[in-house]
């Protein structure tokens, strides 16, 4: 699946292993391997981590 924020699109093959928070920053470990999305904004990475949790039901 697939999440686009100011025009980049970040692709994510659940499920989610693991996810870390470090204020504009999220780790996350899916089916591919570990990966970090730095964000502009803390409201935007909290938005993703977000989309991830809700995305890995």
């Amino acid at each position: 699946m697939s999440y686009l924020v100011n025009g980049h699109e970040i692709t994510v093959n659940f499920p989610v292993d693991s996810i870390s928070v470090n204020k504009t920053s999220i780790a996350f470990t899916d089916s591919r391997g570990k990966n970090k999305q730095t964000f502009s904004k803390r409201t935007e990475a909290l938005s993703f981590m977000k989309w991830l949790l809700s995305g890995n039901k």
